[in-house]
């Protein structure tokens, strides 16, 4: 199935208070006295459900951001070829996510899919180390393990949508499908739409005027898709007279808020984690203190002998040794006295 922009189809629902391994794009935005170096800007990675790089969307997400960063993107599908693609197809019933490859055409792939492969693509960032993880889609309403602080482009645009609906507000919500309006419905679309009075425009619009004018009245329109542009948004704007906010906005405003909290956070480094460890006897050779330092870095003794050039049983000696002078048994142990030690 190949296209050059999402068809549009629209849902309107009252809801009351009660109720997006390895394609590569590096990058930043920042104005023309910009005077930050790359050692001050955040490092983004920036996941998508289908295949990097996202030329059509990140570029606009970099501009909302306001402010210097670097960036590289990873899709759940890269490398993965169209007859592999295809084979994975929703069945009848089973959810669907609607995302683009590398040669601009767009497809239709089972959620549990995608899902599986972003587990990996997930891992491989979080053990690149960025500064922060952006799943740069909606549709995807499960949570990923990360130490890095990861966004979830579906639960934001839900947390979004929650803190704004009032008593009786009806809020149009436009999707790339039309079977997307049944499967969010029936999935009560996370926490946020649940409301029984919810309905469902009928029809393959694939206009976005179409979809706009089944819209008129709502108080509030959500473009849900991060394919949707400000210029598509605006001109639904026109047609609806109502405020309408695409995903990738919001998306763009939580990237924001987090690197403004990691700007917030005073980072200390492992070496100064070390140092502020009492050593019980004989102090750590240099090798054990690098050792130690990488583990709470995060890595595995298999990355650390990668690392450091030594076989993963001279990790294990190494480590072993270090962990006992310090007087811990295991890494969470390492953590937890670098944490007392931390209080006033």
């Amino acid at each position: 199935m190949a296209s050059s922009e999402p068809p549009f189809h629209a849902a309107y629902s009252g809801w009351n208070t009660h109720a997006a391994w390895l394609s590569k794009f590096s990058g930043y935005q920042g104005g023309m006295n910009d005077s930050h170096s790359d050692a001050t800007r955040h490092r983004i990675a920036f996941i998508t459900i289908g295949q990097a790089p996202r030329d059509d969307v990140v570029p606009e997400i970099l501009g909302m951001i306001e402010r210097p960063v670097l960036c590289e993107q990873f899709g759940a599908l890269d490398n993965i070829c169209p007859e592999e693609i295809a084979r994975h197809a929703p069945a009848p019933g089973e959810d669907s996510l609607y995302t683009r490859l590398a040669n601009a055409e767009h497809v239709i792939v089972s959620r549990s899919f995608v899902e599986a492969r972003l587990d990996e693509v997930v891992r491989r960032a979080d053990e690149a180390r960025y500064d922060l993880i952006a799943i740069i889609t909606t549709g995807i309403f499960r949570p990923f393990g990360a130490r890095t602080p990861l966004i979830n482009g579906q639960q934001v645009v839900d947390a979004w949508i929650e803190s704004l609906v009032m008593d009786d507000s009806r809020i149009g919500i436009i999707y790339p499908l039309k079977r997307q309006i049944a499967e969010r419905d029936l999935r009560g679309h996370a926490t946020t739409i649940r409301n029984p009075r919810a309905q469902a425009s009928s029809g393959e619009s694939s206009s976005l005027e179409e979809a706009a004018g089944k819209l008129k009245g709502c108080d509030l329109v959500l473009m849900h898709s991060v394919g949707y542009t400000e210029a598509m948004a605006q001109q639904v704007a026109s047609l609806t007279t109502a405020p309408v906010v695409t995903a990738r906005r919001v998306i763009a405003g939580a990237i924001r808020l987090q690197l403004m909290q990691i700007d917030e956070t005073p980072a200390i480094r492992p070496t100064e984690m070390v140092e502020r460890l009492p050593v019980h006897g004989e102090p750590l050779t240099k090798r054990e203190r690098e050792v130690v330092m990488l583990v709470l870095d995060g890595l595995s003794n298999k990355l650390i002998a990668r690392r450091l050039g030594i076989s993963y049983r001279t990790v294990e000696i190494h480590r072993g040794r270090a962990f006992g002078k310090l007087g811990v048994t295991s890494a969470a142990d390492l953590i937890r006295q670098i944490l007392l030690k931390r209080r006033p």
